[in-house]
């Protein structure tokens, strides 16, 4: 069962509904023709336009919704929630969309101190801001997004006009959804996140950062907007990522140096902590050390229950006065073992989902001279 996307949201210009879903169509082509189909069906004659763009030297995909119908779209919030029924083509696009026009309703209720059912849309209605949210629902859905972050927000400064007059930017429904995310102050005024914009961020609930442990990018996009920033591009990067398949613990790592005792053995020594049980490798360094000396540093790595017993073992073993010991936290990738003609392979799942092949040298050892062990390797780690 698929655990679903990560969604990391990097608004460099700022966020807007139609930005978001030009990134989407960045980062997935292949969703466009599914897009334009669902945007035919939300008003009518209305026509989803994606074209490639730059934006101070940024390449990214930019879109507009062509509306020849002069009729105006949805006002209030239950006539959004009706077209939102009526036009969502599954359970999880209507669900999101749902979510993201309620978030919109709530924070424009509070704002004008009237219920949810009173809420007029003055600021976004006509049919490219529905549009916007429903086909952000449907992308976000058909990726799989489960999570997202988003970096810090650029504030913007000024004032825009709206029905009721001049209100400050951010606009005061924006600010509501702002709530408990960051944001910057970086120098250029005017609207930079938008109402439709901030309630998709809203309904994402984002972090403001990637999750804890290994990831993996599959992909990213840049969406860019229509007004000219001086100084930055106005573009909304959207990249995607998944947990690396890896294992994460901790292991007991050990280590000391011995500078008297002879070669022979300290091999002999190394070789015994190596066999013990609980011992996951033993490495050795050359170094120098106090007065010039030539030095061996040892490094142990062994289970984390059995670092004390392996501690007073390199005690003994060695000439060594003292270890220093230490808990680290370790990455394991996943792996599993074939045998292909006689020779055990080992195969390592990278995080990017591929897989790479590792014949054992324990089994190639008594196999002829150095061309054909290295004929043999190669033809026990090919895929093919």
């Amino acid at each position: 069962m698929s655990q679903g996307l990560h969604l990391h949201v990097d608004p460099l210009g700022g966020v807007a509904g139609d930005m978001l879903l030009a990134a989407f169509l960045d980062l997935r082509p292949d969703l466009e023709e599914g897009a334009r189909a669902l945007a035919g069906t939300i008003g009518p004659g209305v026509i989803l336009i994606r074209s490639d763009a730059s934006d101070k030297g940024l390449r990214g995909t930019r879109v507009r919704l062509d509306l020849p119908s002069r009729e105006t779209g949805p006002t209030h919030y239950a006539e959004y929630v009706a077209l939102i029924e009526r036009t969502s083509p599954d359970v999880g696009t209507r669900s999101r969309a749902a979510d993201i026009l309620r978030r919109l309703g709530e924070a424009e209720a509070r704002v004008h101190g009237v219920t949810l059912n009173e809420v007029h849309f003055h600021e976004i209605a006509d049919w490219d801001s529905v549009a916007d949210i429903i086909l952000n629902a449907w992308m976000l859905e058909r990726l799989d997004i489960r999570s997202a972050s988003v970096a810090a927000l650029p504030l913007g400064a000024g004032r825009i006009e709206t029905r009721h007059g001049q209100m400050p930017v951010p606009a005061p429904a924006t600010l509501e959804m702002l709530k408990g995310l960051v944001v910057i102050d970086d120098g250029i005024g005017g609207e930079r996140v938008t109402p439709t914009g901030a309630a998709i961020l809203s309904h994402l609930s984002p972090a403001i950062a990637l999750p804890d442990g290994p990831h993996c990018m599959s992909g990213a996009g840049y969406g860019l907007g229509h007004r000219t920033l001086t100084g930055i591009a106005n573009a909304v990067r959207l990249s995607l990522w998944s947990e690396a398949r890896t294992a994460v613990g901790m292991i007991g790592v050990i280590r000391f140096s011995i500078d008297d005792q002879t070669g022979e053995d300290l091999a002999v020594a190394l070789d015994r902590i190596r066999r013990a049980d609980g011992v996951v490798d033993v490495l050795q360094f050359a170094a120098f050390g106090k007065k010039g000396r030539m030095t061996v540093r040892a490094e142990v790595l062994c289970d984390q229950a059995r670092l004390e017993d392996i501690a007073a073992m390199c005690l003994s073993e060695t000439t060594t006065l003292g270890v220093r010991t230490s808990t680290e936290r370790r990455i394991v990738l996943p792996r599993t073992h074939e045998v292909v003609d006689g020779i055990g392979v080992k195969l390592v799942e990278r995080p990017d989902g591929k897989f790479t092949r590792k014949a054992e040298m324990d089994h190639l050892s008594g196999i002829g001279n150095h061309a054909t062990r290295q004929r043999a390797r190669h033809a026990a780690e090919s895929d093919e």
